[in-house]
């Protein structure tokens, strides 16, 4: 008998080291012809996958957690995880929870038919049953496998990490994918304004396929849905501030925030925070690498964007407004 299963793009070599082991483990028991050791192996192979699942996302399962919880919460998980090639419809979806349930049956047949056990009687095992376990293990294990190199390159750390940290190259496309891995909408808050930051300072350091995947969209779309309301905050916070906090602030990245803001019914708060630290971190007058036209016409545009925003946005646009307002051109 024999098996196969394929690493996903984006699986951390040391995870990919822990399925590969476990997988190693079972061709050898298939090899020698074990097929009790066999049942033991196909059930570690599919809980090193769904215990992977579960660190990635950062809720690692305790050891004692029953295997059938693991693997239903890695399965949720999944379950939802977008991608370009990935079948959510409803009858596929409804295949590969019916795989999760078949899995979720390996512990037992483990506990009963298994090695790994001192036994007073050896089990009635035959080739079918054995046959029928690897089935249902490398049925959902592929499915997992597929789903979880999407999975694990969605994930905030990871992007933000690519994306800020230690930058990594990104070719035309590659952000769109990932943003779309990422499941915006479905992510807490503070993940959507986290990737939102590491976007728009990557944008300032002029990556421009990293503009043309996460800034224009979202620049082109009222969409808080496609684009939700934090991820658009942390957009603007990013084109402003560096990681190191300085004021990265110029004349088209003021336009880009204020416009990517433009759905969000308020952002008071954050607006005001912002333009505090600008104001004390730069001297007033606009922006001193650019022409005098081009601060006025900055600290018009922020007036002008007064009229679109709600009362309680206006007075730390008007106080930038009136930073940014440039002395006489003589």
């Amino acid at each position: 008998m024999w098996f196969d299963i394929t690493r996903p793009d984006y699986l951390a070599d040391d995870h990919w080291r822990c399925v590969e082991h476990e997988a190693n483990r079972l061709r050898r028991s298939l090899d020698a012809g074990d097929g009790s050791q066999a049942l033991s192996d196909i059930k570690c192979v599919v809980e090193s996958i769904a215990r992977i699942v579960l660190d990635i996302e950062g809720t690692p399962a305790d050891p004692n957690i029953p295997f059938d919880t693991v693997v239903n919460r890695a399965h949720q998980l999944l379950a939802g995880q977008p991608g370009r090639e990935l079948a959510n419809t409803s009858v596929f979806g409804q295949v590969a929870t019916q795989a999760s349930k078949i899995a979720r049956n390996l512990g037992q047949i483990r506990n009963e038919f298994g090695g790994g056990h001192g036994r007073a009687r050896t089990p009635d095992l035959r080739d079918e049953m054995v046959s029928l376990a690897l089935d249902a293990g490398l049925l959902w294990s592929r499915w997992a496998l597929r789903r979880l190199g999407y999975f694990s390159e969605g994930r905030p750390t990871n992007l933000i990490n690519d994306l800020v940290t230690q930058p990594q190259n990104f070719h035309a496309g590659l952000l769109a994918r990932r943003l779309q891995a990422a499941n915006l909408p479905a992510i807490e808050a503070r993940h959507q304004r986290a990737i939102g930051v590491a976007v728009g300072q990557r944008v300032m350091r002029e990556t421009f396929v990293v503009r043309w995947d996460g800034l224009e969209p979202c620049l082109a779309s009222d969409d808080l849905n496609t684009w939700p309301r934090d991820y658009r905050i942390g957009l603007a916070y990013g084109l402003w501030f560096a990681p190191d906090d300085r004021v990265t602030l110029m004349p088209q990245s003021l336009r880009e925030a204020l416009k990517v803001l433009e759905p969000v019914a308020d952002c008071a708060d954050d607006l005001t925070e912002w333009v505090d630290r600008i104001i004390r971190a730069t001297v007033p007058g606009g922006f001193a690498s650019t022409s005098w036209q081009e601060n006025f016409s900055a600290a018009r545009f922020v007036e002008n964007h007064l009229a679109l925003r709600p009362p309680e946005e206006r007075p730390a646009l008007a106080a930038l407004a009136n930073h940014l307002e440039p002395g006489p051109p003589f």
